[in-house]
Formats: structure tokens, C-alpha cells, sequence
């Protein structure tokens, strides 16, 4: 079990002399938020690590997963063969709700089609609200995921992390980084600086059925790729992406699997990969059944 404390920075020469307030300072600049211990398993490791108390009383914390050169592991929803990851939280204590934050992903091709992940690591951020924020909290997470290569390997692996109330002087790189990997909620329309869905509709230029979107690109911005995402067992295609004359970008979308009887308002979510940030935009479409 590892505690969220300030480490202290020991200095360079006991002999020096310190104004007043240098070695606090000197402390702070030197601490680093805690992690727990490593767990091992065949071509991949994981661990949690802690980020500074949010002003309302939330704690930051990060599953870290890192692995052998060449594999990944997957997304939410991994794409038409992986496995996502299936968190456990059972065990922790003081923790009255969990927000498991994914960073934008990339798209890679294996042997048998194109799946949707992170390759060699990835930092997946979690909000933690506790049900008293004046008191510590205990996370334990139990973790079945997937690493893969030429072939996929299950993988398990156990962390526990104990958080301090209030620790706002601790700085955690690692974390921060992934955060800011996260996509950003953007709603349906125009937006100067960030992409976005201007429209969302069934394609009906093609034979196969599929979605059309219209995105709006911000000046020296780009999008690379764009994830859908449905309930259920609502399966999405690479998009194929058009430039369009009035700087629009035109990506069609195949639907490769659906429920059965699946029709009505459709709740989706587009994840944008891309610059200046990866977006995500949730809307719903009026999607008709499918011709018996």
C-alpha cells in the first residue's frame, strides 16, 4: 500500500547556508506525486500513479500500463478484434464515484483488420470524487486488458494507492501529460479554434450503409482520424476523408455492425484525433431500420 505524503528533498551540501523559505521552496520543486508498485505481467507492467487534490476535494490519479516495444494495448472500444480493458474497483474505500478519462487514441492495422488503441504505453487518467473529501481515500484496481503483437495475450494486473486529502504541492508529470491527451467536449456546429461536427447524417452516395459528416478544421489545424462510437454492438469503418472546395472536410463512415432491430434516435460519440487538440462531440441520429 502506497500513501500520497511530500517527499522532502534532501540538500545537495548540509553545510550550505538557506535564506529563509529556500529549502521549503527547494521541496516543492523536488516532490513528486506518489505511485504504487509495479505488476508484472508477460509483455506489459502497470501502476497507479497520484496527481495534486483538484480545488473541490477530487483526486487524480492514472493508470499507467507500459509494454514491450511493438505491442499495444486497447481503447473503450477497440475496433473489430480487441479486447477494451475491464477496470475493478472493488476493495477501495471512501470513493463515491469514478471517471475513467481515455486519451484520444490511434487506429492500427493487424492481420485481420484494424483495431483502436495505444501502442508500447499510455497513462489512462481517472477522476476519483470522494464520499468525505476531508478524508484519505484507498483505491484498489483489479485490471484485465490485452497486449498485443503478432498475437494477443491476456493480461492482469493489481495496484492499490492510498490519497492524502488536500496534497496540492506534489507535481506529477507522467500524469499531466496524458491528461492533456484527453479530448475536449465540443458540441455539434462551427468553432473557431477547435474541430468539430458541423453535420451528422446517413450517406446515401453509397451502397453500403454509413454516416457522413461534415467537419469544420480550424486554420493550421488537422484531423487525422475520426472514432464512432454507438451503444451496444454498434460497429464503425475507417473514415474515408474528403477536402471539400469551402475548407470543409467530408469524412464517410461505414457501419460495419449494428444491434439487431437497432433503429430511432441513436445516441453516438465522434472522437477527433488531430491538432490543435483531440475533440469529442456527442449527438443523436436518426438512424431507420435495416431493409429485410
Amino acid at each position: 500500500m502506497n500513501r500520497v505524503f511530500p517527499l522532502l528533498a534532501a540538500p545537495l551540501f548540509a553545510w550550505a547556508p538557506f535564506a529563509p523559505g529556500t529549502v521549503a521552496l527547494a521541496q516543492e520543486a523536488f516532490t513528486e506525486a506518489a505511485t504504487s508498485s509495479w505488476s508484472t505481467s508477460e509483455h506489459a507492467k502497470l501502476r497507479l500513479i497520484a496527481g495534486p487534490t483538484l480545488p473541490s476535494g477530487k483526486q487524480r490519479i492514472g493508470v499507467e500500463i507500459v509494454m514491450s516495444p511493438g505491442y499495444k494495448t486497447y481503447w473503450r472500444s477497440p475496433g473489430q478484434f480487441g479486447v477494451p480493458p475491464s477496470f475493478d474497483w472493488t476493495g477501495s474505500s471512501n470513493i463515491g464515484g469514478l471517471d475513467v478519462r481515455w486519451p484520444v487514441p490511434e487506429r492500427f492495422q493487424d492481420s485481420a483488420g484494424y483495431s483502436i488503441g495505444y501502442v508500447g504505453e499510455v497513462v489512462i487518467p481517472v477522476s476519483v470524487q470522494p464520499v468525505d473529501p476531508a478524508k484519505p481515500v484507498m483505491v484498489v484496481l483489479k485490471l484485465e486488458y490485452a497486449v498485443c503483437d503478432k498475437i494477443c495475450i491476456p493480461a492482469r494486473g493489481e495496484a492499490s494507492l492510498w490519497l492524502e486529502p488536500g496534497v496540492t504541492t506534489v507535481t506529477s508529470p507522467r500524469l499531466e501529460s496524458f491528461e492533456a491527451k484527453v479530448p475536449v467536449a465540443v458540441k455539434p456546429g462551427t468553432h473557431k479554434e477547435k474541430a468539430s461536427v458541423v453535420e451528422a447524417k446517413l450517406d446515401d452516395t453509397v451502397v453500403d450503409p454509413g454516416l457522413r459528416l461534415t467537419l469544420q478544421v480550424p486554420p493550421e489545424g488537422k484531423v487525422d482520424d475520426i472514432f464512432v462510437e454507438g451503444p451496444g454492438m454498434w460497429s464503425f469503418g475507417k473514415p474515408r476523408m474528403t477536402p471539400q472546395a469551402d475548407g470543409t472536410l467530408v469524412a464517410q463512415v461505414r457501419i460495419n455492425e449494428r444491434p439487431k432491430g437497432a433503429s430511432g434516435q441513436i445516441p453516438l460519440i465522434f472522437t477527433m484525433r488531430g491538432r490543435p487538440k483531440p475533440v469529442e462531440t456527442r449527438l443523436e441520429l436518426d438512424i431507420p431500420a435495416t431493409k429485410p
